[in-house]
């Protein structure tokens, strides 16, 4: 080393495996301007021997025979990845600034010179950025990203006089590792992270801007320049794997889960760099589609807050989903349908309703649907689940919006107890009658749980008019009075290609009813049962509600509305007349809807000391609260008075319990689909004594020992509502 006095720049190069390039990127560094006591070199040759160190140690006798001032020291790692030798260089350097070399790159000779004349505290000296091919290294193209970029604030003048920018404004520069200095001390303490095997540079940059934010500096003349090398295996060529646009993109954006948003522009920088990561999952997805499962899961296991779903989307979904009600609107309608869109695993563009006035927004339901949608619109309009009004005021909107979106899609879907999403999607199918349309049921539209037929006629209009001309052309006879939920019901089963509905009774009861035995037997012969699906295990670990169990006590929980067809008179009554000692060891946890109400109603029946009543929890909430409790308890509605055929109801929060693997205690009507299903505890409605009979073998038997109940494919739908 040339003088006496400690270098002012260290240069670090990582290598491996290339011999014949480190001797091309060393003579770029001889060849500087900047005299040579005032940088250094330092070397790292990383991972098992092969060679490499004594290659590199010939090339770098041959520099220095050459410029025997340039200071060049090698060192060596056993330990493989560049992360890991940049910290090596790092540590070693006795620099003030450091700048970093690939070994396959070079630097022109005013480089380090005017970064050095341009550096300050609180300022990071940018050089230009220009590819050359192998074969033509004395034709630099700036045509790249970053020098685009740079030319661009130079076109409109959006320099500082000083020729310094804010970060924000040049986020490029954080995703470009060379090209710049960095404070070696700066460095040291935000350190690179050693786990990634790809993108530790742009990480090291944006944690550098969070730990101690600065400006560029823009050096406007082109002659300090970083050459970067195409070669096979740089960044820029990289095989678009899974691994490397997906693993090791969301690695990166695991490790950029430690910045702290400590001022707006660093969370815009921290921004901006991830959505350049989550452009590879999107470009990824673009080619593979068929992988998104594995992407999702992937995203998910990690628990990724800073993925953005719409961004990895954008406008690729080719399917199209109308659904009245939807995410982020609370309600168990708007949660299973998205749960259908999960369960279904394709892209899908969704039309719904926006429900702000009725429903609440809980925005943490988005990420049920989000891997999976595409384009989410909500409809503006005066929501109404019966006018006919309603009813032509969306779907005018919905067609509104598709014209707008000018899109083709290849599948359409609609889910129903609101008649609007079937008569929507209805429409669309006449219109596109070449894309196939699937069509759900969530209960019977037409009919009330007494059996009776539900009020509500179309009143005339275009809709109902393309609609009832729809159903002619299919053989089909619309009502005579025009009743709005027979209309739904009868243009799912004559022009859907696929009509679900959620359970075995469900289908019987509908079509029992059905005014045309040739429509029933279509339907039968395009239809399937699919119960509610259940979310994967990790959505019950997702939140931690405060809520403390305690100890000493069978905790029993039943969430849910009070209706007169589906209360919980049973447990009650069974616990009023339970002797003292059992009772005394039996805590029932309700989460309801109207907790005042229902708090003075179990004053005042004496329960006082074993019921404790809590108001809704959210749905994550929910989730994660089935499993603390010992046995969560749900019963069937009251189908009594609905005549034969068999109960057509399956509660969907039965999916929910059953996802939690907590032992579900079912009160069940004769027949249903949830007494057919092998379920920890089992009673009748209004069998008071057989709840007590369950009850006190809770108390006499070690509830932690309790196997849980089996995961059957019935899942969540808000089953806290």
């Amino acid at each position: 080393m040339s003088g006496s006095l400690p270098p002012e720049i260290s240069v670090v190069m990582a290598t491996r495996g290339r011999p014949e390039l480190v001797g091309r990127a060393l003579r770029s560094l001889a060849d500087q301007t900047l005299d040579a006591g005032r940088f250094e070199v330092v070397v790292v040759v990383n991972g098992p021997a092969d060679g490499t160190r004594e290659a590199v140690d010939e090339a770098v006798e041959t520099v220095v025979a050459h410029h025997a001032a340039t200071d060049v020291r090698v060192l060596h790692s056993a330990r493989p990845g560049v992360a890991h030798a940049r910290t090596v260089g790092l540590w070693a350097a006795r620099g003030s600034y450091m700048t970093i070399l690939d070994d396959d790159d070079r630097v022109t000779p005013y480089f380090l010179e005017d970064l050095l004349a341009a550096v300050e505290p609180g300022v990071v000296p940018a050089a230009w950025l220009a590819d050359v091919e192998p074969d033509a290294p004395d034709r630099p193209d700036f045509d790249n990203y970053y020098s685009r970029a740079l030319t661009s604030l130079l076109a409109d003048d959006a320099l500082a006089d000083d020729g310094t920018v804010a970060v924000d404004q040049l986020p490029q520069g954080i995703s470009l590792n060379v090209g710049k200095l960095v404070p070696v001390a700066l460095a040291r303490e935000v350190g690179y992270d050693h786990s990634l095997r790809g993108g530790s540079d742009f990480v090291f940059w944006t944690k550098a801007f969070a730990h101690q934010q600065f400006r560029f500096r823009v050096l406007r003349d082109r002659r300090a320049c970083y050459l970067r090398t195409r070669v096979p295996g740089s960044l820029s060529r990289q095989e678009p794997t899974y691994d490397f646009a997906v693993s090791q993109r969301l690695a990166c954006i695991q490790s950029l889960e430690e910045v702290e948003p400590r001022s707006p522009e660093v969370e815009r920088v921290t921004e901006h760099v991830v959505r350049a990561q989550l452009g590879h999952l999107r470009g990824f997805l673009a080619r593979e589609p068929g992988q998104r499962a594995a992407v999702v899961e992937d995203v998910e296991a990690r628990r990724l807050r800073r993925v953005s779903w719409p961004v990895v989307n954008g406008d690729a979904a080719e399917h199209l989903a109308l659904y009245y009600c939807f995410t982020p609107w609370v309600g168990t309608a708007g949660i299973v349908a998205a749960r259908r869109v999960r369960e279904r695993g394709l892209l899908v563009d969704v039309i719904c309703k926006d429900l702000d006035g009725l429903r609440d927004r809980d925005p943490s339901l988005d990420a049920i649907a989000a891997p999976y949608v595409g384009r989410l619109a909500a409809l503006g309009g005066v929501p109404h689940f019966v006018s006919w009004t309603a009813v032509e005021d969306w779907s005018a909107r919905v067609h509104a919006q598709l014209e707008e979106w000018g899109k083709d899609h290849r599948s359409v879907t609609s889910r129903a107890m609101w008649v609007a999403s079937h008569l929507a999607a209805a429409q669309y199918k006449l219109r596109n009658p070449s894309v196939p349309w699937v069509a759900e049921f969530s209960d019977p539209i037409s009919r009330t749980i007494h059996n009776r037929r539900r009020p509500g006629s179309a009143t005339g209009g275009p809709l109902l008019d393309e609609l009832l001309a729809g159903l002619r052309g299919a053989g089909v006879e619309p009502p005579a009075d025009g009743n709005t939920f027979e209309l739904a019901e009868l243009a799912a089963y004559a022009l859907a290609d696929e009509v679900l509905f959620t359970n075995e009774n469900q289908r019987e009861h509908m079509l029992g009813y059905c005014p045309d035995p040739a429509l029933a037997e279509r339907v039968r012969a395009v239809s399937a049962v699919r119960h509610h699906p259940t979310l994967p295990p990790r959505f019950y670990d997702l939140q931690e509600p405060a809520y403390e169990l305690e100890p000493g006590y069978v905790h029993l929980a039943y969430f849910g509305a009070f209706y007169p067809t589906r209360g919980l008179t049973e447990v009650t009554g069974a616990l009023a007349g339970l002797a003292p000692q059992v009772r005394s060891r039996v805590r029932l946890h309700v989460f309801t809807q109207d907790p005042a109400a229902i708090s003075t109603a179990v004053g005042d029946a004496g329960l006082g000391d074993c019921v404790v009543v809590n108001p809704y929890a959210g749905f994550l909430d929910f989730l994660a609260l089935c499993r603390r409790f010992d046995v969560l308890v749900v019963n069937d509605a009251d189908s009594s008075e609905h005549g034969p055929g068999g109960n057509p109801y399956l509660p969907s929060k039965l999916s929910d319990y059953l996802g939690s693997g907590t032992p579900v205690w079912a009160i069940v009507e004769p027949g249903s689909v949830m007494s057919r299903l092998p379920l920890r505890h089992t009673t009748v409605l209004g069998d008071v004594a057989a709840a007590a009979g369950v009850l006190t073998g809770l108390v006499a038997g070690p509830v932690a020992d309790l196997p849980a109940g089996p995961v059957a494919s019935a899942a969540p739908g808000g089953a806290a509502r």
